[in-house]
């Protein structure tokens, strides 16, 4: 498997070879009255700025760094396509907030809302060979009924939540595909039965054979044909011989390609990608990977950066946080309301790094809210399904957007029927409800506490029993909704630490309790409070607070510009107790 090819897709799942990365310069402007559409901008405009695309118009990156909020933003560049004959053209926002509209040669193309999935557009009917005008509008605000993860609903930046962004800020890119291609796979490695459940969907399906090659390093492994029936096939390939199993100790990928060849064994369409076998399940209490007992050691990961906010400067980035937390003791992270540049999710299969991945939160339950959330959700789950690192999907966040949900039947049931729906389309990991207390259904129990006392925290949870009521000694908060109770789940303690620690003092840092003051003081209260939680033997591990600073926030093992704020191995010492 060739992880560099892999990485230069967006798509990195999912790899074809005609495709066109379109990051880089566009022209854009500001709409501050929303009159573009009345002035015909998507016939082309005189821009306002150029942007540097994928960086969001509020970051340095982007040339622009104006934080000022603008609801209605353009983005418009030139495409030369060599239109071949038979030939899809299929236009990808990896991501976008919140509405797009795609117009191409001033022809409104389609139109999409959602800010934290995969948004594709067929240009094929709408493009010329040669010169082509793209044009894009973005639309967004300050609504609490979007998702809208840690950004903000004010002018100004406030405890926890940091600058919005509006308009483009992962990659665009264009992809060449036949007219009877493979839309898209959903891969289940079952590494006991020593099988993969797959299942595809076409286009134009008939008379073709698919070939799927399984690889273990260059070595072929498996080679497989079948004829298609359907749009939508799935077929069940057995492997006659042991597999390796992925982990954070040992992440074993296999490799795969996929071949779509016509009635005359004429290539059609060809797909590079890779899957990791492992089996992760909950028993007595505990959680297990591949049947042997699983403590996750997690860090609480916002994917934030000074000059680019949510968007990474590089891949190096995204890379190096990964293994600066592991030199750190962690095995995974807690992607904390955000969905990640999917080339970090390959990078936690490539490199063994666990991943809880939580769908952004909105604020303000209403019908809107709760459609906006069921919309993009099942795209959520396409997008990312196949990927081996990712073992718990978290759905809601401490209560935020469901506050009444400690007593109000309506809001349990929504939060119930999307623990249901996920459940539904992926059976084979964890799904968390409501992380941090107050949980309805949900398949770990997670609890959150920021006392910066060890012996206290300690002593808070010492009785598991009096963990799993409804109310916590000593906290606002309980374990349960009311109607719910504990049935033998695993537990975790998924947010702790947060301990604020820098060195150059500002009067709007924030941070958990008293600040330390020295790198002496910071390790002592690291090795109290992860003490703490090791004393505690029902625990299936923690997750600690958090990566990096962010703005005003300076709890990160990181600073801003993401170096270690002390010697990595010091807190790796205190890890490897457990």
């Amino acid at each position: 498997m060739n992880i560099e090819q892999l990485l230069r897709c967006p798509r990195c799942q999912f790899v074809r070879q005609n495709y066109l990365i379109l990051d880089g310069l566009w022209d854009f402007a500001f709409d501050f009255e929303n009159k573009g559409e009345a002035m015909k901008f998507y016939q082309g405009f005189n821009k306002g700025k150029d942007i540097l695309v994928p960086f969001p118009y509020e970051t340095k990156a982007s040339g622009i760094g104006i934080e000022e909020l603008c609801k209605n933003v353009w983005y418009q560049r030139h495409l030369n396509i060599n239109k071949k004959p038979h030939k899809r053209y299929i236009l990808h926002f990896e991501g976008l907030d919140y509405v797009s509209k795609v117009f191409v040669n001033s022809i409104y193309v389609g139109s999409d809302r959602g800010a934290y999935h995969r948004q594709s557009f067929d240009i094929t009917d709408y493009v010329s060979e040669g010169d082509n005008l793209l044009v894009v509008k973005c639309e967004d605000s300050y609504s609490m009924r979007q998702p809208r993860g840690k950004q903000r609903w004010k002018e100004q930046s406030f405890t926890c939540y940091y600058t919005d962004i509006v308009g483009i800020y992962k990659p665009v890119w264009l992809e060449e595909v036949d007219e009877s291609h493979i839309i898209n796979m959903k891969a289940t490695p079952d590494l006991e039965k020593k099988l993969i459940d797959f299942e595809f969907n076409y286009s134009n399906h008939k008379d073709l054979h698919l070939e799927i090659t399984l690889f273990d390093e260059d070595e072929v492994v498996l080679v497989k044909r079948y004829h298609l029936k359907a749009n939508h096939e799935r077929y069940i390939f057995e492997i006659n011989q042991e597999l390796k199993p992925w982990s954070p100790s040992h992440p074993k990928l296999y490799g795969l390609k996929l071949s779509l060849m016509d009635k005359m064994n004429v290539l059609l369409d060809e797909v590079t990608s890779y899957v990791g076998f492992r089996k992760i399940e909950a028993k007595d209490g505990f959680t297990y990977l591949n049947n042997e007992p699983l403590y996750q050691k997690l860090v609480l990961d916002q994917g934030y950066w000074n000059d680019s906010l949510i968007t990474p400067l590089s891949l190096e980035d995204l890379k190096d946080d990964i293994l600066k937390m592991k030199a750190f003791g962690f095995n995974g992270c807690r992607k904390h309301e955000k969905i990640e540049d999917e080339r970090f999710l390959l990078l936690c299969d490539y490199l063994g790094y666990l991943l809880w991945e939580e769908i952004p939160s909105f604020y303000e339950m209403s019908k809107e809210a709760r459609e906006n959330y069921k919309h993009e959700l099942p795209f959520i789950l396409k997008d990312f399904y196949n990927h081996p690192s990712i073992i718990t999907w978290t759905l809601f966040n401490e209560s935020w957007g469901v506050e009444d949900i400690l007593d109000n039947k309506n809001t349990q049931a929504f939060v119930d029927e999307m623990y249901h729906f996920v459940k539904q389309y992926d059976p084979y990991r964890f799904v968390v409800t409501n992380d941090g207390w107050e949980h309805t259904l949900s398949d770990i129990i997670t609890y959150h506490h920021y006392c910066q006392d060890g012996d206290k925290l300690y002593s808070f949870y010492e009785d598991k029993e009096a963990s799993v009521k409804e109310i916590w000694k000593d906290h606002w908060k309980g374990a349960f909704a009311h109607g719910y109770e504990y049935k033998g789940q695993p537990i975790i303690f998924s947010e702790f630490g947060g301990t604020a620690f820098v060195k150059n003092i500002h009067d709007d840092n924030w941070g958990y309790g008293q600040a330390v003051k020295d790198d002496e003081e910071y390790i002592n209260r690291l090795d109290s409070l992860f003490g703490a939680l090791q004393k505690l033997p029902y625990l299936s591990g923690y997750c600690y607070t958090q990566v990096s600073d962010v703005q005003q926030e300076v709890n990160g093992l990181l600073d801003h510009e993401h170096k270690p704020k002390i010697n990595p191995e010091l807190l790796k010492k205190i890890q490897d107790r457990k």
